[in-house]
């Protein structure tokens, strides 16, 4: 049964991979995922300082998610390719509207990639503006805000 808790340091590796398989799934060039490296490595800081929080089933990571509650952004979320379309973005969508209430945000922002912009539409987010990424000059993606209610 999947379940979902804190993220602890010892994992911090196995989410970098999760977060650059997950962004390699989409069929990026070699060189569009190294310029990504370090914005999708995760650390022990990361975890120690942000509320992060993994799904996991018999202590395999299936997805994860990073919200920094002092900037309001959704950092990272990602599931695992194989077990995407198996409703787990959704469990782990529910569990960030309810740390994000806890933590008493009434909305946070985040970037989405082109390819995942469908589903954060069908979670109630918003896009706000198209920004150019920071990461790749020239590069176009929608900044997204979600409403608590």
């Amino acid at each position: 049964m999947n379940k979902i808790r804190k993220a602890t340091v010892e994992v911090a590796v196995i989410l970098t991979d999760i977060a650059i398989n997950a962004k390699g799934s989409w069929g990026y060039s070699e060189d569009f995922m190294n310029a990504w490296k370090d914005t999708l490595t995760i650390t022990g800081d990361d975890i120690q300082s942000k509320v992060i929080y993994v799904l996991e089933e018999e202590k395999t990571i299936k997805g994860f998610y990073c919200l920094c509650t002092e900037t309001k952004k959704l950092e990272n979320f990602f599931v695992v390719p194989i077990y995407i379309g198996q409703g787990l973005g959704k469990i782990l969508w529910k569990d960030i509207i309810l740390k994000a209430k806890e933590y008493g945000l009434s909305s946070f922002q985040f970037n989405s990639d082109p390819n995942a912009y469908e589903f954060y539409l069908k979670m109630g987010a918003k896009r706000i503006i198209y920004v150019e990424s920071a990461v790749i000059p020239g590069r176009i993606y929608p900044l997204m805000e979600y409403v608590l209610t």
